[in-house]
């Protein structure tokens, strides 16, 4: 499912980080608020789980999931399952080994304990889109839009998940606002491909000509 768009390389995790503009050519998590793990926390309990925090973070971007999981289960644990990162990125983790279900229920917890992050909400919407549940992936990116109003990739999204729902008067809208906040090619090509899926041939070559231009 190549369609949605994913500017974090998997939500490759920043841990001290809210996810990076496309733009700057790396990509990051929602910010792991030091006071999220668990209120009331002792000041060398933080500094202890930050750190716990790095090695995750280390051990995901190298891609010894094995290990990762292993400091996450230490690290929730710890925390009594109240640690958003360890759960965030036992998400991604769970995602790439195939067990989406698994991946939809963690980034679920993660957008319980955190709602306004807008990353893990993106995440939801990304598992359920890979689930086949297209309304509910558009939904949502709705409820993540209204989080982090004008961002490309969840415009993006919404846009494609439209068009499986063939619904591609509200494809059109989102890609279009899409691309006139990011002209990324891949909104282009979709945005194409919702013309000809109308059988508006001209429009669709106009779309094509303009990605190029």
């Amino acid at each position: 499912m190549s369609d949605i768009a994913d500017t974090g390389r998997e939500g490759e995790p920043d841990r001290s980080g809210e996810r990076k503009s496309s733009s700057s050519g790396s990509s990051g998590v929602p910010k792991m608020a030091e006071g999220r793990i668990v209120r009331g926390t002792r000041p060398h309990d933080i500094a202890v789980h930050e750190r716990k925090n790095w090695l995750i973070h280390l051990h995901y971007i190298r891609k010894d999931f094995e290990t990762c999981k292993v400091l996450i289960g230490e690290m929730l644990q710890e925390t009594e399952g109240m640690c958003e990162y360890a759960i965030y990125v036992l998400g991604l983790i769970k995602r790439q080994e195939g067990e989406i279900s698994d991946s939809l229920e963690l980034f679920q917890r993660a957008v319980t304990l955190n709602p306004n992050s807008s990353a893990a909400v993106k995440q939801v919407a990304r598992s359920l889109f890979l689930l086949g549940r297209h309304k509910s992936a558009l939904e949502a990116y709705n409820e993540a839009l209204s989080l982090s109003p004008q961002e490309w990739e969840i415009l993006h999204n919404m846009g494609v998940c439209c068009i499986y729902l063939k619904d591609y008067d509200q494809a059109v809208e989102r890609l279009s606002e899409a691309v006139s906040l990011s002209p990324q090619s891949q909104s282009y090509v979709q945005l194409g491909r919702v013309h000809l899926l109308r059988g508006d041939l001209h429009k669709a070559t106009e779309v094509y000509k303009t990605a190029v231009e």
